[in-house]
């Protein structure tokens, strides 16, 4: 009897998954599948990482001046203020002096 676990294959060589068919297999318990949408959550979360390198402008945040990553629109309107687990709007004022 053959105690150790099996390799974990490529279901299809050659056949390029989406997001959908990962997701599809993952849930049938495809130990591959699984893997591939762990590699690709975690390469996505890193787009969404902060450099919480300017501070709060909102003197009505209870964080004020605290590290924050500032988001901007195309045209350079301040959209969010992200604390980097949550976020909020700029204050009315900074939002449109942008």
């Amino acid at each position: 009897m053959n105690a150790s676990p099996s390799p974990i294959r490529h279901p299809e060589r050659g056949h390029s998954y989406g997001r959908d068919e990962l997701e599809e297999l993952a849930e049938q318990g495809d130990p591959w599948a699984i893997g591939k949408l762990d590699d690709w959550d975690q390469y996505e979360a890193a787009d969404y990482v902060g450099s919480l390198r300017d501070r709060c402008p909102d003197p009505a945040c209870d964080l004020y001046g605290e590290r924050v990553t500032l988001c901007y629109s195309d045209d350079g309107t301040l959209l969010e203020v992200d604390h980097g687990g949550w976020g909020h709007y700029p204050p009315q004022e900074q939002a449109k002096a942008s």
